[in-house]
């Protein structure tokens, strides 16, 4: 009975944090939507690798080129959109950002060479990088604390959704040219442009857990933009500069992983276990499916229990299901095992957003902080996709084609360990849950009085021991 009593009481306590005011959620499905949008646009690309290589007469690892080429350039992107959100407010530079992700997706469906491709992928790449720290820093600042999680997992998942919604549209449109595809993707950052540019910017500060409205404060007062740049990524470099190595290692496991899991599995679908159009979407679908699911659930438990040790056991959980994952030459034993490795992958990376937020040395350049340290890593992981092309083609099974079954249970299964090695080294009193109650126009900030306790349950990398150096975790206590 008390079994039972425990599972309501847990499903009341995960639906109650999910309450909040219409604008705060609006809020939140406009970061969710802006980067579904940017990654649906991104993985057009794997989905028209094979028709790609055709129409450009290239091997299909060069198409797997041009989305390397996007994943390199997404840094530059990180830069230069997470100083603007950080310095000028998060409404213009993200507009910006939607006009150049609808402009060089459009171009995509208008190539005509390898180097068109090449060029346009690559400038795409920078659109899309300054999407992710600009979208979770407002979000989650924009929402109350208890439902960080969840709101941090599944606008992580986001890149899921966008993924999803690519199969979909890949087996809806597949009596038409693959150009269309592109030309629909670049259409579609209309309604986000709108929705964008007449919401009103929220600019809350939460320093009590249901938060409360910061007024007439100017968005740049709310995000730190009275305060230089320069001074904050000087103090940031200065003291805090492992804290920003761990995180692009963490984001390079996670992000290799997930790349190297799923940017060729469609075309490891049709091409070995040639699977229909039909059969792939499905399989893409539980796949996907089961990394949101993952994200929502292992999101809520890491804002509840732990930011290290829940994602640490749901990236355990995902291993024994790799080979149920690649090797099963029906679709519906393929999509159960992508279904659990996935629910194990977005169980952990689902905490990923609010690891950035309660981790960045400055609440004034969270957006920056986030979107390099993520693209960073994102850049580590580029070569996973091509990686795996090049060797399933220099390995092929017996019947001639490329084996990727095998590339990817190899990859895959080195970033899991390298993953779990990597999280449970994660230095938690690093982690500050009182970034929202901190002076993002401070130079050297910290709490104060206002302090209510973050997490000092394990050993991190030591700081410096110069007055300012002070952070969270070492301000004096009153």
């Amino acid at each position: 009975m008390s079994i039972l009593e425990d599972l309501k009481n847990g499903i009341v306590h995960f639906a109650g944090s999910l309450r909040m005011t219409p604008i705060q959620a609006t809020t939140w499905f406009l970061c969710w939507s802006a980067w579904t949008l940017a990654s649906l646009q991104f993985y057009l690309l794997p989905f028209t690798l094979t028709n790609l290589a055709k129409y450009l007469h290239v091997e299909q690892s060069k198409i797997s080129e041009a989305n390397t080429t996007a994943m390199l350039s997404r840094s530059i992107g990180a830069v230069i959109f997470g100083i603007a959100s950080d310095q000028y407010g998060r409404k213009i530079p993200l507009l910006i950002d939607l006009v150049l992700l609808a402009v060089f997706t459009l171009c995509s469906g208008f190539v005509k060479t390898y180097g068109q491709l090449i060029g346009t992928r690559l400038l795409f790449g920078v659109a899309y990088g300054g999407v992710y720290g600009l979208i979770m820093a407002a979000c989650l600042e924009a929402t109350p604390r208890r439902a960080r999680g969840i709101v941090a997992g599944l606008t992580q998942q986001g890149f899921a959704a966008g993924y999803m919604l690519a199969s979909g549209f890949h087996l809806a449109m597949s009596n038409y040219v693959w150009q269309d595809l592109y030309w629909l993707g670049a259409a579609l950052t209309a309604p986000v442009f709108l929705f964008r540019a007449f919401l009103p910017s929220i600019n809350t500060s939460t320093i009590e857990d249901d938060g409360i409205a910061a007024g007439d404060l100017e968005a740049r007062v709310i995000i730190g933009g009275k305060l230089s740049f320069y001074k904050k990524l000087k103090y940031v470099l200065r003291y805090h500069f492992p804290a920003l190595v761990y995180m692009i290692l963490l984001s390079a496991c996670f992000n290799t992983m997930g790349h190297g899991s799923f940017d060729l599995y469609p075309t490891f679908l049709t091409t070995q276990r040639k699977l229909t159009i039909r059969e792939e979407t499905w399989v893409t679908i539980l796949l996907q499916s089961g990394g949101i699911s993952g994200a929502m659930v292992g999101g809520y438990l890491g804002n509840r229990f732990s930011l290290k040790w829940v994602p640490f056991c749901f990236a355990i959980f995902a291993g024994p299901f790799l080979p149920l994952y690649a090797l099963p030459t029906k679709w519906n034993l393929l999509g159960l095992g992508a279904f659990f490795m996935q629910f194990g992958y977005g169980g952990a990376i689902g905490n990923l957003g609010n690891i950035f937020q309660q981790i960045c040395p400055h609440p004034g350049m969270r957006a920056a902080f986030g979107g390099v340290a993520y693209n960073l890593g994102n850049a580590i992981s580029a070569i996973a996709p091509t990686i795996e092309t090049k060797l399933g083609e220099q390995f092929p099974t017996k019947g001639g084609t490329p084996d990727y079954a095998k590339t990817q249970l190899i990859l895959v299964g080195i970033c899991l360990g390298l993953l779990i090695i990597c999280l449970g080294l994660m230095p938690l009193k690093r982690l500050n849950e009182d970034w929202d109650i901190e002076d993002p126009n401070a130079e050297i900030p910290h709490a104060g009085d206002q302090r209510t306790g973050g997490h000092e349950l394990d050993s991190g990398f030591q700081k410096g021991s110069q007055p300012e150096a002070l952070h969270i975790e070492n301000a004096p206590k009153t």
